[in-house]
């Protein structure tokens, strides 16, 4: 049986995780999913529904269209 490590699961980020990634507030994030059409849609939520996953790829996307500079970010 394979473990966590070995296996290809897809990146996920949380708001907190972008908020990081681009340099803003979570307040800010939070104003941009409510105001962007085409911010990323969550694949998942966790912690009783409350907490939204979105894909690595669709936040790369976002930031592509949207000319948002990132933050140095790295994996933990």
């Amino acid at each position: 049986m394979k473990g966590v490590k070995d296996m290809d699961l897809p990146k996920l980020l949380a708001k907190a995780d972008m908020a990081t990634r681009w340099g803003v507030t979570p307040q800010v994030v939070h104003n941009w999913e409510a105001r962007h059409n085409d911010f990323p849609k969550p694949v998942m939520r966790v912690q009783n529904d409350k907490l939204p996953l979105y894909l690595l790829e669709d936040v790369e996307k976002y930031e592509r269209i949207n000319k948002l500079i990132k933050k140095r970010y790295k994996d933990k």
